[in-house]
């Protein structure tokens, strides 16, 4: 297993809500494209969370046999008053990345132009979030945890899918979101979230149906796919537990 929950226990506070997620098991085997579904109000940041090692659950085990990412697209650890390209050097050195490929690939892909020398904080939402996507998309890890893909311009965002289907030919892929749609294109598996409770398929129609299902309720804090406030993922260490 490249990931695995084991027994888990976690208590999760969404605003005034509180759930309790009780022998919680979930595993994402070696090279598998797995996608953890769920409402607003299922505290799926929290899960993701533990799988980062980012909070501890109550009891049980998170285990990680494999290189993991942090959270793509998450923007915790980029400076807004440095440019693009410094952000992606200190991404580079952090990583031990060989930095001038690295950084070739990301103007190649993301075609950033005169945005790459420019503070974060002066660049469109389009481009910062595009840039966050690909700054993670672009190390070689084992398995790569995805919470949006839909970044960048809305014209372009067929080279994302592309690159997306490029990493499942060689990693394996955590797509943890509401994203019901992208989950269906790229995952084989699933984990539909509801009522504090993981229930598994192997048939992405069936997990569908079962996510759509659920109704969706409003919760001001859950901010899953945008921007999960992960402070510090960069600094730890996602190699083996």
């Amino acid at each position: 297993m490249s990931i695995e929950l084991r027994d888990v226990t976690k208590k999760v506070r969404l605003g005034p809500i509180r759930l309790t997620y009780e022998h919680l098991n979930v595993r994402v085997p070696d090279g598998g494209h797995v996608a953890l579904l769920g409402r607003r109000d299922a505290g799926l940041e929290a899960i993701t969370n533990l799988i980062c090692a980012a909070d501890a659950p109550d009891s049980g085990k998170v285990i990680r046999t494999h290189s993991i990412s942090w959270p793509i697209p998450s923007s915790s650890f980029v400076s807004q008053h440095l440019p693009l390209v410094a952000n992606a050097r200190f991404i580079a050195r952090l990583y031990e990345a060989d930095e001038k490929p690295y950084l070739a690939r990301l103007e190649e892909i993301g075609r950033f132009g005169d945005w790459f020398t420019v503070r974060v904080s002066d660049c469109p939402p389009e481009v910062r979030s595009l840039f966050c996507f690909l700054v993670g998309a672009l190390l070689p890890f084992d398995q790569y945890i995805m919470t949006n893909m839909n970044v960048g311009p809305k014209g372009e965002r067929g080279r994302i899918g592309e690159l997306v289907a490029e990493l499942c030919q060689r990693a394996g892929l955590l797509m943890i979101s509401q994203d019901v749609k992208n989950a269906q294109l790229y995952c084989t598996q699933a984990y539909v979230f509801d009522k504090c409770q993981a229930t598994y398929y192997d048939d992405m129609e069936a997990a569908a149906e079962h996510f759509n299902s659920i109704e969706d309720k409003d919760i001001a804090d859950d901010d899953m796919g945008v921007d999960s406030d992960l402070e510090s993922l960069v600094n730890v260490d996602f190699g083996v537990v």
